[in-house]
């Protein structure tokens, strides 16, 4: 196999600006362009936003002669997770974040609005996920805000018809935010399609590792008040939090501040990784304290929600550096799993590149090299052999070369990450399980209990069977077409059992197919919840022992239900497990 991972052939140094060179004195540029074969150059004409003729060199890194290059349609089943695309406009930055990873070098061309929807279009076809991430990115991506408002001006009813249905697809822009005005915010939320995710750290300068400036931080905060009110009533505005030590003690103050200027969703990132002072231990306490103050937020501002930034995975499986569900690429069409690496490939680090999307070329071995690496940690080191948490792993390729010289390495953080995501996600899920009981209970109230009792098992049912959430208009009607509650559960046993499967999402042939199940035969929604969980093994001992079946154990039991079907997460202690849903549709 011509791919190797050995560590002397991933060397990453920093080629810094003044300011930088003051914090990184150990560190020396060795980043180039070489003219030894193993760049590839294509020029075309093109015209920029502000009107100007140019030459647009787009450089890629070609294989070695004896790698196995195959088609993109050859290895399709490696894009059947891919759900965002980051795309890197520029390496530059307007900021020198003193953890920040990223080079800051040259780009390797310009995206133009032809390459932009050729990019899109190969993320719309790659896979069937129901929502997918076409991102912009940088270094700083509003350097060319003309760029992506040429893009979606161009492309608007494409895009815009892309963003609804069964399957959807929407354009997302990673800032800091310094660049934001009034006029491109107007613009740019005007369109119902885009996100935006804006980084900031803190509100207080003297722990900030940006050097931001406190002037520029109240700006910022000012500019989140100025967000157009739909795009913060529809949710598509995010805060990128990274929680060093020496902010984290303010994070309640941050998310005040940016909750009160109408942001609902916040991004948490713990920094133990960073570019200047290497690896970062946190003591108990500290750590403690910021799981507390988590949670504390998530008590205190209901309608607010917290995610967990990228790292956490299952043992073995598929890493971040083989872009199961993400990938990161560059105006010459070169791709790797992380836009770090991405922004590196100049010199050895053009080994991290996984394949190239506008000329058709995909490097399986590089696949290959990287999956059997990262299993090799898992199987080998010492602290990962006697590490049994969950089954899940914290890894950061790209931090882990920046403060060492492996892809993939134990530390003695790695074990209290995974516990903070996964009690994240168990308090994350228990605050919106009382937020669905209480919608289902005030629901069931106003509307009648079995409207509800078949309107919403109907909208799970669709979403086990075909994979997609069916809309509001379709349960309304459909629920109508079902005589009783009882009956339809009944018959969701039935079609499990006969090995039900619905290839093309059509709500209306689901109704029709729900109807030809339906007999005489019913059962209660206790009955139902007890046997789904005995076919996907799931323990219900608790169940067994309600004995009142009153209102409020019904709504119970079908928030019970909306979270088995709807909100079962992949599995975190075992790689062979599959989820509640595959279980049940292989259960007959």
């Amino acid at each position: 196999m011509a791919f190797t991972t050995d560590p002397n052939a991933f060397n990453f140094n920093k080629n810094l600006n003044d300011l930088q060179k003051k914090r990184h004195k150990d560190h020396i540029a060795t980043v180039t362009i070489t003219e030894d074969g193993k760049f590839q150059t294509n020029s075309q004409h093109i015209i920029t936003p502000t009107g100007k003729d140019k030459i647009n060199k787009r450089i890629s890194v070609l294989p070695d002669a004896n790698e196995k290059v195959v088609k993109m349609t050859e290895a399709k089943y490696l894009f059947q997770d891919l759900q965002q695309m980051n795309l890197i406009l520029t390496n530059a930055c307007n900021l020198s974040c003193s953890y920040c990873y990223e080079q800051h070098n040259r780009d390797f061309g310009r995206f133009t609005n032809e390459s932009l929807l050729e990019a899109y279009n190969f993320l719309l076809n790659s896979s069937d996920h129901e929502k997918k991430i076409f991102q912009f990115f940088g270094g700083e991506p509003l350097i060319h805000k003309d760029l992506i408002l040429g893009f979606l001006r161009e492309h608007k009813d494409y895009l815009d018809a892309n963003s609804k249905g069964w399957k959807k697809q929407y354009v997302s822009c990673v800032t800091n935010g310094l660049l934001i005005t009034q006029d491109f915010m107007d613009e740019y939320f005007d369109y119902d399609f885009t996100f935006m995710l804006v980084s900031l750290d803190t509100i207080r300068a003297d722990v900030d590792h940006r050097e931001i400036g406190q002037k520029k931080i109240d700006a910022l905060i000012r500019t989140l008040h100025n967000i157009p009110q739909k795009a913060k009533d529809t949710q598509r505005i995010t805060m990128r939090c990274t929680l060093a030590k020496e902010n984290a003690p303010y994070f309640k103050e941050f998310v005040k501040a940016v909750y009160d200027a109408g942001v609902r969703n916040i991004v948490v990132h713990p920094l133990i990784l960073d570019s200047s002072r290497g690896f970062i231990a946190w003591t108990d306490e500290e750590w403690n304290t910021l799981h507390q103050d988590i949670l504390w937020v998530l008590d205190y501002y209901f309608d607010l929600a917290i995610h967990f930034s990228e790292g956490v995975g299952q043992k073995g499986e598929n890493n971040c550096m083989v872009g199961s569900d993400m990938v990161a690429i560059d105006a010459s069409g070169d791709y790797s799993g992380c836009y770090f690496f991405t922004n590196q490939k100049a010199g050895p680090a053009g080994k991290t590149i996984l394949g190239n999307v506008f000329e058709d070329r995909l490097y399986i071995d590089r696949y290959r090299g990287f999956q059997e690496s990262f299993s090799k940690m898992v199987e080998e080191e010492e602290q990962c052999k006697t590490c049994d948490y969950k089954n899940a792993c914290y890894q950061c390729p790209a931090g882990n070369m920046d403060t060492g010289s492996r892809l993939f390495r134990p530390d003695d953080m790695c074990q209290k990450i995974v516990k903070l995501y996964v009690d994240l996600q168990d308090d994350i899920e228990m605050k919106h399980f009382h937020r669905t009981y209480q919608r289902v209970y005030d629901t069931c109230e106003a509307e009648g209990e079995e409207k509800i009792m078949i309107r919403s098992p109907l909208h799970i049912m669709f979403k086990m069977f075909a994979d997609v959430h069916a809309s509001r208009e379709h349960t309304d009607w459909g629920w109508q077409q079902i005589p009783s509650s009882g009956q339809l559960y009944a018959a969701w046993v039935a079609m499990i059992k006969d090995g039900y499967s619905l290839d093309d999402p059509d709500f209306n042939q689901f109704i029709e197919d729900v109807k030809s199940y339906i007999t005489k035969d019913t059962m209660n929604i206790k009955e139902l919840y007890e046997w789904l969980t005995e076919k996907a093994n799931i323990p219900n001992d608790l169940s067994k022992g309600v004995t009142d079946l009153n209102f409020v154990a019904r709504c119970s039991y079908l928030v019970f239900l909306h979270f088995l079907i709807l909100h079962n997460k992949k599995p975190l202690h075992g790689s062979n497990i599959k989820t509640v849903k595959e279980k049940l549709l292989n259960s007959k």
